[in-house]
Parts: C-alpha cells; structure tokens; sequence
C-alpha cells in the first residue's frame, strides 16, 4: 500500500518545512519582463484608448430599437 504521502512518481504532494502545517508557499515565478519601455506616443495612444472605452457610451446616440421620439 503506498503512502498517502507520494504521489506515484515519489514526489510529495506538499513542501515540508516550518510552514503552515508543514505547507510552504510556491517560490514566486519568473515574472514576464518587457522587451522595451513605453514611449510617450504609445502612452498617449494607451490613454486615449482607455478614455474611449471610460467615456465613449455617454457621447453615443444609440437607439437600436427607435424607441426615442425625434422632434421636429
């Protein structure tokens, strides 16, 4: 009978040490590091974009049923 301790390739399924109950936390993973730097022009254009998904429904004129009455 195996042990309720390993798995079948012999690695255990918790970190042993002074943790919690014997469980330490993952060591962090590599974090994605940015190839180049954001540059005024892409910042302005990141800006504008998140200004436009922010605000843009307040300034459009939808009515895809034709539910408001036009006056004349």
């Amino acid at each position: 009978m195996k042990s309720m301790e390993k798995n079948t390739n012999g690695q255990r399924f918790y970190r042993p040490g002074h943790g919690v109950f014997g469980h330490l936390p993952d060591p962090p993973k590599k974090v994605f590091e940015s190839q180049g730097g954001l540059t005024p022009e892409t910042a302005q254009r990141v800006h504008l974009i998140n200004a436009f998904r922010r605000y843009g429904y307040l300034e459009a004129q939808l009515d895809p049923l034709g539910l408001k009455q036009v006056e004349k």
